[in-house]
């Protein structure tokens, strides 16, 4: 070999080496940079016409193993659904605290059960019935506080969605735009651009966010998709669009579609990204928002509803000493023109301050009549309007009584009073409660949405539905997924049967509505959507002036029932005049007559029943996740807050797992990837060493070179 060629192969050599340790001083800079993948030299023999000329760099390669990136991304994901869920979890269990909390539900049952002990000690002291009062409303507002705490809950996480399409974005449009800058490079030969890290830093940023997927092409570019399959970066890449905010109890969902880079202009239909979550901070808020939260609603609301109907009941059937002037009941959805359908027997008596009958009206609903102070019988006539009215007519001098607008009212006159009392052999029945409860006309406890949804209205009935009214149904998946989304338009006429049947035709057999003998709604869900939840999304409709539309007086959809706890409070009747809560039980007999004391204010059996509530067994339904139970009203209190600890507790296992796994996955890939300073010095020796050799050569070829020009 030549001199010449001496020289350049240690010319390559210098190359070479100076180059790789330029790779290494940027591995050793880069050390504690996170993202950064290390970087190693692949050197290649140089050679001319088959004769070496030295060494030369093939390639400088990003280390990085494609499973193990995958599996990196896949980790983060999981671990940031579940980190996102606990999180909210921490606030849930601090604001709801515990069954031994001063907070509690189960604690305002034991101190209302405590207040009507004592008030059955002394039941006509004054503070006996504000002890009482108290109580109700300590037990009111804790149901009422769970509800709001709940429903803010819902609303921050849904704030926070909204929030994060922003961001979700900006990466999405990042990746596309690093991935046509990688491109470029990867063309030019430039396999180990700092573009590369980027681009990972942003997908792991994505991988937090949205579970993804990621394809690696020949050109260097990254396809990115859900785990599932719907594209964020391609050739194009996708735009996240949602606005938040509840309709009716239910959230929407985000949408996603193509958008063309070139133009900007959206591409094809949008789609709902809820269902291809499977990962990621937005798959754990919308879960927590939709399933966790939606289903403590649920369950609250099925516990509110069973103390409303519980106390109710017992309140209806009490009377307080001395009795009200004026009885006035809750708004019940019904119209004048509705089918009385009561069955059984009452009577509703006027007494004086001293509960001493003044007069009494005995109604036979079965018989159709009614009679004043054992007279003769009179037509009641079969609608709410025309029993009103010839309750009022019997009344006489002594009261009177009006049905307006779903209200009914009994008056007395003179400073007297009025008891209602059920026939103790065949009570009074419309759909299974009361005459007195139906009406809520001694009720303490209301909330949004009515406790008695057992209407007692038939098909027949007149829906009661001004023409133009719209009702508007979705049917969405626990995933997210809305399968069936119909609307109702009323038309003149209808009565309560053809309203169900044009909904149920709307639905095609995915859910169907039941009209009960007891005038309440059974929904039944298909095979398919068993685990589906039927909501409400509009209801433009109204009974007549009621105010009440046609689903809330039915409690159609699962979101009525989570109303039944939204401003749970006790009647303002009773909080304005606590002396209203029944401590007595009347006493009306066949033989009783004007002058007979009905009521006696040292009568405690009332006080005694309604303490006896709380550890009477009922029947609830499943809701919420909750299954059906026969319970004491402080069971089911207790069995929320364990629904809460279980599901609290499965978040914690699972983000303790999914922790475990991320911090896994992203040690190994530091192994694989990462900078390793002992690796990086070796390196620095053996390239140092290299470079001083092939000085070492050139050193040798001057030196020749020198003797070859002083030969003469």
């Amino acid at each position: 070999m030549s001199l010449n060629g001496i020289a350049g192969t240690a010319l390559s050599a210098l190359k070479t080496s100076s180059a790789a340790l330029g790779v290494v001083s940027n591995n050793i800079a880069n050390v504690n940079t996170p993202g950064y993948a290390r970087r190693v030299v692949n050197q290649q023999t140089l050679a001319a016409g088959g004769q070496l000329m030295g060494v030369d760099i093939a390639s400088i390669q990003r280390v990085v193993d494609s499973f193990l990136r995958q599996e990196n991304l896949s980790a983060s994901g999981a671990a940031s659904q579940f980190d996102t869920a606990a999180s909210f979890f921490t606030q849930l269990n601090g604001l709801l605290g515990g069954p031994g909390d001063n907070q509690s539900m189960a604690t305002g049952l034991t101190n209302l059960a405590a207040a009507f002990g004592v008030a059955s000690q002394a039941p006509s002291s004054s503070s006996s019935s504000t002890a009482v009062l108290n109580s109700l409303q300590g037990l009111a507002a804790d149901i009422s506080n769970v509800s709001n705490t709940i429903s803010s809950l819902q609303s921050q996480v849904d704030n926070q969605v909204v929030n994060s399409i922003s961001s979700t974005n900006d990466l999405i449009k990042q990746i596309y735009t690093l991935n046509q800058q990688i491109k470029t490079q990867t063309a030019t030969g430039n396999t180990s651009s700092a573009l590369l890290d980027q681009r990972d830093n942003a997908l792991n940023s994505l991988s937090k966010i949205i579970g993804i997927r990621v394809n690696q092409q020949a050109d260097g570019g990254f396809n990115v998709t859900t785990t599932d399959g719907i594209n964020l970066v391609s050739n194009t890449y996708a735009v996240l669009s949602y606005a938040g905010g509840v309709q009716n109890g239910t959230y929407g969902n985000i949408q996603i579609q193509d958008t063309n880079p070139q133009t900007g202009q959206v591409i094809g239909q949008a789609i709902p990204l809820d269902p291809h979550l499977s990962g990621g901070s937005l798959k754990g808020m919308i879960d927590m928002r939709d399933q966790t939260l939606s289903g403590l609603a649920e369950g609250l609301g099925n516990f509110a509803q069973n103390v409303a109907q519980a106390f109710n009941a017992q309140a209806n059937a009490n009377a307080a000493y001395p009795p009200p002037a004026t009885l006035t009941g809750r708004q019940t959805g019904l119209l004048s023109g509705d089918a009385l359908n009561f069955s059984g027997k009452t009577t509703i008596a006027v007494t004086d301050p001293t509960g001493k009958l003044v007069s009494r009206v005995d109604v036979d609903f079965g018989a159709g009549t009614l009679s004043v102070d054992g007279g003769g019988s009179v037509s009641i006539g079969s609608t709410v309007g025309s029993f009103a009215a010839a309750l009022n007519t019997a009344l006489g001098g002594n009261g009177s009584a009006s049905f307006v607008n779903g209200q009914l009212s009994v008056a007395a006159t003179g400073g007297n009073g009025v008891v209602v009392q059920d026939d103790a052999t065949t009570p009074s029945s419309r759909g299974g409660a009361g005459f007195s409860q139906f009406f809520g006309l001694n009720d303490v406890f209301t909330a949004q949405a009515p406790s008695i949804l057992a209407t007692g209205l038939s098909a027949s009935d007149s829906s009661g539905l001004a023409a133009g009214g719209v009702i508007a149904l979705s049917l969405k998946g626990p995933s997210g997924d809305i399968v069936k989304q119909v609307s109702v338009t009323t038309t003149a006429g209808q009565t309560i049967g053809d309203v169900l049947t044009a909904l149920n035709s709307a639905l095609g057999g995915a859910a169907t509505f039941t009209l009960n003998s007891d005038g309440s709604v059974s929904t039944a869900k298909s095979a398919l959507y068993s685990d589906y939840q039927l909501n409400v999304t509009g209801d433009t409709t109204q009974r007549g002036a009621t105010g009440v539309s046609f689903t809330k007086l039915l409690g159609i959809g699962s979101n009525n029932l989570a109303n039944q706890a939204v401003n749970f409070a006790v009647t303002d009747q009773v909080a304005k005049v606590p002396q209203r809560i029944g401590f007595g039980t009347p006493k009306i007999t066949a033989t009783t007559v004007a002058g007979d004391s009905i009521i006696s204010g040292g009568d405690n059996s009332g006080a005694i029943a309604l303490q006896n509530v709380m550890n009477a067994n009922r029947t609830f339904p499943a809701a919420g996740g909750i299954s059906v139970q026969r319970a004491s009203l402080s069971d089911y209190a207790a069995s929320f807050y364990q629904q809460v600890s279980t599901l609290s507790n499965a978040v914690t296992q699972n983000q303790t797992t999914q922790d475990g796994r991320l911090q896994e996955a992203q040690s190994r890939m530091a192994s694989n990837s990462g900078v390793s300073l002992d690796e990086e010095l070796t390196n620095l020796t053996t390239y140092q060493q290299a470079y001083t050799a092939g000085a070492r050569m050139l050193t040798v070829v001057d030196q020749l070179y020198q003797t070859l020009l002083q030969i003469q």
